[in-house]
């Protein structure tokens, strides 16, 4: 029997290390090329900061939970593994080309929780809309939202008649379909009447279409950069132009951390001086900042004109990133002036603007940051970064 075992063994390891051993050299290799949306499991998720930042808190073991606009599964992930192996994730994503990269990921970060749907979620099911190629992976079924011509037809799904078909309920529904958040709340009516949902919607600040049916049907809404209530388009800091905002029903405000009107506290303000540049134009604080653990918005005040070049910029503590934005310094500068971090425990945080690929912008320019706590989230337990 031993010598059977010992021969069983000998075969196994035959066959399965070459597959491990080539897999593993796949995947170097993909690296080494740059694969663009891959995201293996074992690197830090920072996709769209301030709603992941919500959604570890809201999203609960055994949860059932739906992810419509997934895109690369940035968020999918995230939720998958807040819901864990006894939750549900729906994912939906209506671009042919993306959807095969949003389930490459779903399946290399292990995401047996969840299932991919590739359809158009809208108002109504078993229509075919046009859907418009954007500029950044950012498909939409509007024309306005995107460049050229339609360059496929999509088949739709009203959310209520799927979940009357499958009878997944879900507790949370997270939505950014670049300009048809409006068409798919229509289509699940029912489920909000009925479930009330918590719902993070991405909307341009100026369209008040959800805002207005949502508060008709008892929501609160609050935006995600800010933590002030939003009742009407002015609320809005002046300027902006896309937000996130979580809608919460009345009768569920109790159940969670997020119970507005919040306290604020104001921290410090950090001007320009605060503020040191490099040779290679990245900008990062003269020293750490000390913070006690809490939620913390950061407003900081900068601006740039570039176009050409690569940047990051966001929040680091013990040379780690917690919250980061990818992009070129005067869309960053424009429409992503407004952090939020939560820390576990007290901290040194460091705040940097990086050009990656040899790229510069010798017109950015730091003029403040300041920092605001929010006073509620002190001893809110947030699964952070993982």
């Amino acid at each position: 029997m031993r010598q059977l075992k010992k021969w069983l063994k000998n075969k196994l390891v035959n066959v399965l290390v070459p597959e491990i051993d080539q897999r593993l050299a796949i995947n170097q290799k993909l690296e080494e090329v740059g694969l663009y949306g891959t995201a293996p499991w074992y690197k830090e998720n920072l996709w769209e900061p301030t709603v992941q930042l919500v959604l570890r808190d809201l999203c609960l073991p055994g949860d059932t939970v739906f992810d419509v606009g997934a895109n690369f599964a940035g968020l999918t992930t995230i939720m998958s593994r807040m819901v864990g192996p006894k939750g549900t994730v729906c994912s939906f994503e209506a671009s042919p080309r993306i959807v095969d990269k949003c389930q490459r990921n779903i399946v290399n970060n292990g995401c047996s929780n969840t299932q991919l749907f590739h359809s158009a979620v809208y108002s109504k099911s078993y229509e075919k809309v046009p859907l418009y190629l954007g500029t950044h992976l950012n498909d939409s079924i509007y024309k306005d939202y995107s460049v050229g011509e339609a360059a496929y037809e999509i088949s739709t799904i009203a959310l209520d008649d799927f979940v009357e078909h499958t009878n997944l309920k879900p507790n949370l529904v997270k939505m950014d379909i670049e300009g048809a958040e409006f068409d798919a709340i229509q289509g699940m009516e029912k489920t909000i009447r009925s479930i009330k949902p918590h719902l993070i919607l991405e909307t341009q600040a100026e369209d008040s279409r959800c805002l207005d049916f949502l508060s008709a049907l008892g929501y609160i809404s609050i935006d995600l950069n800010t933590y002030k209530i939003i009742k009407t388009p002015e609320d809005y800091p002046s300027g902006v132009g896309i937000r996130n905002n979580l809608y919460i029903h009345r009768d569920r405000l109790s159940e969670t951390s997020y119970n507005p009107p919040f306290n604020f506290k104001k921290i410090t303000t950090l001007e320009s001086n605060h503020f040191k540049k490099e040779k290679n134009g990245s900008i990062n604080l003269q020293k750490p900042l000390s913070l006690s653990k809490g939620r913390y918005l950061i407003d900081v005040m900068f601006t740039a004109e570039g176009t050409d070049n690569d940047l990051t910029c966001g929040v680091n503590v013990a040379g780690k990133p917690i919250f980061r934005y990818h992009a070129y310094s005067n869309l960053l500068a424009s429409h992503y002036r407004d952090w939020v971090i939560h820390l576990s425990n007290d901290s040194e945080i460091d705040l940097y603007f990086n050009f990656l690929n040899q790229t510069f912008d010798d017109t950015l320019l730091i003029q403040r940051a300041t920092i605001t706590e929010i006073l509620d989230f002190k001893n809110t337990f947030t699964n952070l970064y993982i």
